[in-house]
Formats: structure tokens, C-alpha cells, sequence
């Protein structure tokens, strides 16, 4: 108790006093040294026993985010959530118009050139301003290499597969004039479009989870109830995205006259997924494991440019062979897939513990 004093004085509840007490690597074990069945227990009782002061609860819910929101004038918050939508729109309007712009200037390779190397910055920084402020901004920053994974796998996605088939042997698409700018072919630029179009969903769908959670987190009377509740709302936060996703995939696919086939559309919705996860995680607390994770797809595409690289090379042949069972056109829905599939099983452990859903200041 005299070692988290000033959480114990400040807590406006036993629940947020459990939430710190977890923080700090308490357990259930643990708070059985102490003579009690849990860590809510143990907090229970040091919060009936720490002196705080009568206006302490009231202060805190006149600091309640929910209640300025609600004081908030409402044309103040209209205008708000239109500059936030424009916000997280403008990466997505930006693809489309660099991809419309690069491939009309296709036959003038410099122009198109010097149109791609003065948009694709823009773009990149208009998906940073999005991701560092609203609901996608990660309190505590990224961890290192976090941004360098994600730009790797966006450029896979652009270049790695057409470069994996070109180092298999695999005859290049008729009617590219100039190699570099296929990806911005209409077709080719739908997937990039419609993920940084997704920009919009994620940040809604975080939005609504970090909402969510730290209600039930107030209604909550133990650990484990909390648990319990928000277990369900992450695997539904996950669905609603997934679907978003691929309803937004399947939009800009039929306005570019992109394939919509399952194995088309597999690669784009992996990606999408495994970002949105990591990116859940590290607003959470947890940016090492969302790095760890982009670390782990980038990995796997690394090793498969480095297999059709090296496959010519005598007695590595047997290099070429899992690529060639995958196919080059597929190999980011394995790896981003399984990606996501982990750092959400690691995210439905992670975030239930109330203390990855502190009060909102």
C-alpha cells in the first residue's frame, strides 16, 4: 500500500486501483500472499483503508470525457468529425489521384516519374498525421522499426510479388510499357486505395472498442468480469473491420475493374488485418508486440524474394519449390494471414487486463 501510494489516494475506484496493482505485474499469486482470494480483492480493501478526499469522485466525473462531450456545443463537434473524416480520407483520395495521374503519363516516363516521387511523400505524410493524433495514435509512440516493417510491407505489396515472379522466370504481364509504374495501374492501384481508404473504418472501429472497453471497465466489479466482457468486443471490433475492409476492397475493385476473386482479395485483407491489429496493440500499450509481429510477415517476404533470388544458384534450386506451391501472386495472404492470426490471439490475452484500458484523462 505505501509502495502505490499515490495510485491508491488518487483511484476513483477499486477496479482502477486493480488495473494499476496489474500494471505493475500483480497477480492473482501474488495477492494470495497478502491473504486474499485476487488482485480485485486485495484492491478492494486497500481502497476502503486509503484516506482520499470527499469531492474526489465528483471531481472526477466533472473531468469526464463523456460529460464534455456532451457539454461540447454541437455544431463544435459537427464540424469536428467533418474535418476528422476529410482527414481520414485524404490518403485514400490522394492514391487514387497519383495512381490516375502516373498512369495517364505512363508513355512520358520522367513526368510520371517526378509526379510519383512528389506524391508518394505527400501521401505518406498525410497517413501520418492521420495515425498520430484521433483514435489511431499510440500514446506511449511506436517501437523502433514499427514504421520501417509497415513501409516494407506496402512496398511488397506494390513491387515484391511482381519482382518474386520476374526472379521465378514467370513471363511479366503484356501491355506494361514501363515496369515501374504498374503498380499504378488502375487495376494495380485498387488494393493500395482502398487499404489507405480503410484509414477511415480503423479509426472508427478504435474508436468505438476504446469506447466500449473502458465502459465495461466502469461497470466491471472484478478482473475477471472485465475480462470476460471485452473479450467479445475485441473478436467483434476485429469482424466489423474485416468486413469494412473488404466491403471498401470489393468498391474500389469494381471502379477500377480489379479481379474481386477470393484469392485476389485475400492478399490486400491479410494486410489490412495484421495492421489493424498491430496497430490496435500499440495504441494499447503494446507497440513491442504490434512491431514484432509486422517484423515476423516482413520476414517471411524477405525470405521469399531471397529464395527466388538464389534458386538459379547450383544445388538451391529447392529454394523456388514452396514459393512455386504458393504462387507469387499469393505470397502476402500466408504471411500477413498468419501475422494476424497470432497478434490477435495475443491481443484477446493482452487486452483484457484492465490496465491496457486506463481512464481516459
Amino acid at each position: 500500500m505505501h509502495r502505490h501510494q499515490e495510485l491508491c489516494a488518487e483511484a476513483v475506484d477499486p477496479l482502477e486501483i486493480a488495473a494499476g496493482l496489474e500494471a505493475h505485474g500483480m497477480t492473482d499469486s501474488v495477492a494470495g500472499r497478502f491473504r486474499h482470494r485476487d488482485v480485485f480483492s486485495l484492491a478492494e480493501e486497500v481502497y476502503a483503508r486509503v484516506p482520499r478526499e470527499a469531492g474526489q469522485t465528483r471531481a472526477h466525473q466533472d473531468h469526464d470525457p463523456a460529460a464534455s462531450a456532451v457539454r461540447r456545443p454541437r455544431s463544435a463537434a459537427v464540424r469536428l468529425s467533418a474535418y476528422r473524416a476529410a482527414l481520414y480520407l485524404l490518403p485514400g483520395a490522394a492514391c487514387a489521384a497519383t495512381a490516375l495521374s502516373v498512369h495517364a503519363l505512363r508513355a512520358q516516363p520522367l513526368r510520371a516519374l517526378a509526379v510519383a516521387a512528389v506524391a508518394v511523400p505527400l501521401i505518406a505524410l498525410a497517413v501520418q498525421s492521420v495515425v498520430r493524433q484521433g483514435p489511431l495514435r499510440a500514446p506511449g509512440g511506436a517501437a523502433a522499426g514499427g514504421a520501417l516493417w509497415t513501409c516494407w510491407l506496402l512496398g511488397f505489396a506494390l513491387y515484391g510479388e511482381p519482382a518474386v515472379a520476374a526472379l521465378l522466370g514467370h513471363p511479366a504481364d503484356a501491355g506494361v510499357p514501363f515496369a515501374p509504374f504498374a503498380p499504378f495501374a488502375p487495376a494495380a492501384a485498387a488494393a493500395p486505395t482502398a487499404l489507405a481508404l480503410a484509414l477511415a473504418p480503423a479509426a472508427w472501429c478504435a474508436h468505438r472498442y476504446a469506447v466500449r472497453s473502458r465502459a465495461h471497465r466502469d461497470a466491471s466489479r472484478s478482473l475477471a468480469d472485465f475480462a470476460a466482457a471485452v473479450r467479445p468486443l475485441l473478436a467483434g471490433t476485429m469482424v466489423l473491420f474485416l468486413l469494412l475492409l473488404l466491403a471498401l476492397l470489393c468498391a474500389v475493385s469494381a471502379a477500377t475493374g480489379a479481379a474481386r476473386t477470393p484469392a485476389a482479395l485475400a492478399g490486400p485483407a491479410a494486410l489490412g488485418m495484421l495492421l489493424f491489429t498491430a496497430r490496435l496493440l500499440a495504441i494499447h500499450g503494446f507497440p513491442g508486440a504490434a512491431a514484432a509481429g509486422l517484423a515476423a510477415a516482413s520476414a517471411v517476404e524477405v525470405c521469399a524474394l531471397a529464395g527466388a533470388f538464389l534458386h538459379r544458384v547450383h544445388g538451391l534450386e529447392p529454394l523456388a519449390g514452396p514459393i512455386e506451391a504458393v504462387g507469387p501472386a499469393a505470397l502476402s495472404a500466408p504471411a500477413c494471414g498468419v501475422a494476424a492470426l497470432v497478434l490477435a490471439g495475443y491481443a484477446r490475452r493482452a487486452l483484457s487486463r484492465a490496465s491496457a484500458h486506463p481512464v481516459a484523462p
